[in-house]
């Protein structure tokens, strides 16, 4: 979904995307990390692992768009570093939360969830 809306929102406005898409990214940043949070409470941990969500979050802003898009040929050194840096990151969070099951019964943060 959110690749997608970068793509149409860089052809449709492409002297505007520098500017829409770091607003749309910040707008969706807030849920993104109220639902990830809630996950890792669901799995008995504690939301310290919101920062593995840094790397997500930079990678995210330093996409090249617009006009920086049409001139950017090759990824510098930090580019490729923060790259990686989210695919593991990104990786874990979705093992994690997407992909394991929470603690049976309850924990440390309250009941279990319905």
């Amino acid at each position: 979904m959110i690749l997608g809306f970068v793509v149409g929102v860089n052809r449709l406005f492409p002297g505007l995307a520098s500017l829409i898409l770091p607003v749309f990214l910040l707008l969706i940043l807030i849920p993104d990390l109220a639902i990830t949070a809630k996950r890792w409470h669901d799995r008995d941990k504690n939301s310290w692992w919101l920062l593995l969500n840094i790397p997500l979050v930079i990678g995210r802003m330093s996409v090249p768009v617009g006009a920086n898009a049409l001139t950017a040929n090759e990824p510098m050194l930090y580019e490729t570093i923060i790259s990686v840096a989210a695919l593991i990151c990104g990786s874990w969070i979705l093992i994690e939360c997407g992909f394991m099951k929470g603690t049976h019964g309850d924990n440390r943060f309250g009941k279990e969830p319905v």
